[in-house]
This record gives C-alpha cells, structure tokens and sequence, in this order.
C-alpha cells in the first residue's frame, strides 16, 4: 500500500476491472442477440430497450454503494453501516420501478411519453416489472463489489462475471419455454447477476472477516448521505441519458425502428466502451497525492487511446458487418440503421473515459458535491442535441442518439477538469481527510 503509484499498479487494479466490465456488457449484447433472432426483433427489441433504460436510470443509485464502501469501509462496522444505508434506498428504488412497471403510469412513460406502440408498451411494462428485481443482487453485488477494492482484489470480480456470463446462456436457453419476447431477456439477466451474487458473497466473506471488528466509530448515515446524495443523482442522471434520448427518438417518423437502433447501438457502446467507467473506481481507490494524480492522468490518456482504437478497428472495417449482421443477427434494414451511430461512438470513448477519471478524483477527494452540478449540464446538452428531432423528424435516430450521449460526457468533463484545477490552485490540501 505504500508502493508509490506506477503505471503498473494502476494496470494491476484496472485489468481485472476491464473484463469485468466487458463481459457485465457482452452479456447485455448476447440478450440483444438473441432477442435479434425472436419472432418481430424490431418489437421485441425496442421493448427491450425502453424497459433497461428506465430500469437502469432509477436502479443505477444502487452504483453509488461502490463508491461509498471504497471511501467508508474500514472495519466490519463500517461495512454493515454502509450496507444498511443502502439497503434502505434499494427497498425505494424497487418500489419505485415496479409502481410504474405494474399500473398505467408504465403506459403513460413508454407509450404516451416515449412514443414506442401499444405492443412494445405492453412487453417493456412485463420486462421493467421483472427487472426490477435485480435491485437487490445489485446492492449485495456492489458492497462486495468495494469490499474486494478495499482489499486490491479485483481478479474475484472478473471471475464472478465469468460465472454470470456462463450462467447467462443457461437461462436464455430455459426461459423460453415459460416466458415471451423481451421477458425472456429480463429474466434471464436477473438470474445471472443472482447466481454472480451467490459467487461473490462467498469470495468476500473471508476478506470481510479479516477487517478489525472496529477500529473507530463507524460513518453515520449523515456522512454517508453527504458523500452520496451528489453522487446518487450523478449516477441516476448518466444512465438516464439513454431514456432521455429515447423520449426524442420515439417522436421521429419511424419509432420503433429509432429505438431499437439506437438500443443495438448503445448496447455495443456498452460492451466494448464501458470499462473506461472504472476509471472511476481506480482513480477514487489509488489517488492519494498530487503526485499520483499526475500518473493516474497519464494512464487514463493511454486507456482512452487505446478505446478510441478499437472503435476503428470495429467500426470503420468489415468486422462492423460481421459484429451487427452475424454476432448480434440484425435485419439488414436495422442492421443499415445503426451502421452510422456506431461509427461515431469514438467519441464517447474521449469523453467517457475523461469524466470517470474526474469523478473517482473528486470521490477520493471527498468533494462530490462539485460533482452535483453536472447533471443539469447533461441534462441541456441532451436536450439542445435531441432537439432537432422535433424539426426534422426523418434522421437517423441513431446519429443523434450517439451525439447527445457523448456530448452529455463532453460537456461534464469540461467542467469538472475546471473545477479540479481551480481546487488544485487554491487547495493546500486536497486530500485532507487522509492527514
């Protein structure tokens, strides 16, 4: 631990972080591919896509509990004190989702709001009701999740979402001799991240039983609130970018088909793009100095060129045909579709990569309050972008979706690199709660 921080100790922590991530999102793409492959893809996938979005944006607070174990876990009473807080905002955030999954406000979002058909509303409401239930293997996944980093054992990540992954294509080979269309999907994920769970509670248990049973007094739930509130409505609003777009898309001429691209699209954004988000947790578990925030800002400029890399190789070469018609099994009309959005998702490795890096600087700072501001930002940039479908209701949802996506990243690392130079300048100590 009092190894000075290197490229190598970074890449040590981070690679296991990387597979982790990809494999989380392969699997999300092995559901869009075999929902591809159903009977009316188009439906099943926009269905599918609307119901994750939301899902996702209301659940996504659970991600936050990453974040607040790295910087609170010090003992078993912490990490209890840390598990209950969350526990409280899960029963919420569950209540929440299956409120408008189970009663007509489900109609009103994904149909009157989004724009989607009576038959992708009636599958997106059975599929959100269903995914809802991951918001509890989620909280586990996650406080287990920080525990590992706490203790720089990120290797029992990767092998937990290898399980989930193998597990996956059991499911989705079961499922469909009970459920329909994009249900098959949900349930399948839900049942994966439970069997991760499982895994990960018992690699942790002795990792947990090594912490002192209390060192000194635990955070209170006022602490924790402070340290998370920015970054649970942070959270909530990245992955609320997707759904945002989506209330646009569904306005265009051909809903059903801008959903679903964009669906494909974002889906592959998150397969291959998604590891660039622990930078956050690498940046907030190893950055203990000015010096170290230096090296961790030459790493995170190596990954990013690394990612904007493979997009090319991907994307801008005959492996695009391969990954959107044979890997994922679109038509060739959506297939045609998606072709341009995916193409620009350059951009979102940049800014992606940039705004993780700032937040887990900020996180290991304790100043997330600064983090706060961002969400209007995104917000504003989504909309001015997303706009002009209401002018021009004939382009590509999936050019505008990815423009808005990325430039919701754009314009929160601007700010923040701003605010954590000015704080560099007229801070003497910017880890002060380490001295």
């Amino acid at each position: 631990m009092g190894t000075p921080l290197s490229f190598r100790i970074i890449l040590m922590f981070f690679l296991p972080l990387i597979f982790m991530t990809e494999l989380h999102q392969i699997s999300h793409s092995v559901v869009h591919a075999f929902l591809a492959r159903l009977t009316n893809p188009t439906l099943v996938l926009a269905a599918f896509s609307i119901a994750y979005a939301f899902n996702t944006t209301i659940s996504s607070v659970n991600q936050v509990s990453i974040q607040g174990g790295i910087s609170f876990i010090a003992d078993r009473a912490s990490f209890w004190q840390i598990f209950r807080f969350f526990a409280v905002a899960c029963i919420i955030l569950f209540i929440t989702i299956e409120s408008v999954a189970l009663t007509p406000l489900g109609d009103i979002l994904f149909g009157q709001w989004m724009g989607a058909s009576d038959a992708v509303v009636k599958q997106a409401r059975i599929t959100s009701a269903i995914m809802g239930l991951w918001t509890f293997p989620i909280l586990i996944r996650n406080i287990t999740y920080a525990l590992v980093m706490v203790h720089r054992r990120t290797i029992l990540i990767t092998n937990a979402t290898v399980i989930r992954l193998a597990s996956l294509g059991i499911f989705l080979f079961i499922y469909p001799y009970w459920l329909e269309g994009a249900a098959v999907g949900g349930a399948a994920l839900v049942s994966c991240m439970t069997v991760e769970v499982v895994y990960m509670v018992i690699v942790s248990r002795p990792l947990l039983a090594a912490l002192e049973r209390k060192k000194a007094n635990p955070p209170s739930y006022f602490e924790i609130w402070r340290f998370s509130w920015p970054l649970m409505i942070t959270q909530s609003s990245e992955s609320g970018v997707p759904l945002a777009i989506n209330f646009f898309l569904g306005h265009l001429s051909s809903p059903d088909l801008a959903l679903a691209g964009f669906g494909v699209v974002i889906g592959l954004v998150r397969a291959f793009l998604s590891p660039l988000r622990n930078l956050i947790q690498t940046a907030q578990t190893l950055v203990r100095s000015s010096e170290e925030l230096k090296v961790m800002f030459q790493f995170t400029l190596k990954t990013v060129l690394f990612f904007v890399a493979v997009v090319i190789v991907l994307f801008y070469s005959p492996l695009r045909g391969v990954i959107l018609g044979n890997v994922m099994g679109l038509t060739p009309e959506l297939s045609r579709y998606a072709t341009p959005g995916v193409k620009l998702t350059f951009l979102v490795a940049i800014f992606w990569g940039y705004s993780a890096l700032l937040r887990g600087i900020l996180s290991a700072m304790r100043r997330t309050d600064i983090i706060a501001f961002t969400v209007l930002l995104r917000l504003v940039m989504v909309v001015m972008v997303c706009s002009v479908t209401q002018f021009f209701p004939d382009l590509n949802g999936t050019i505008i979706g990815v423009l808005a996506f990325s430039g919701a990243f754009a314009s929160e690392s601007v700010f923040l690199v701003l605010r954590l130079r000015h704080h560099y300048k007229t801070s003497i100590h910017l880890f002060p709660h380490l001295d």
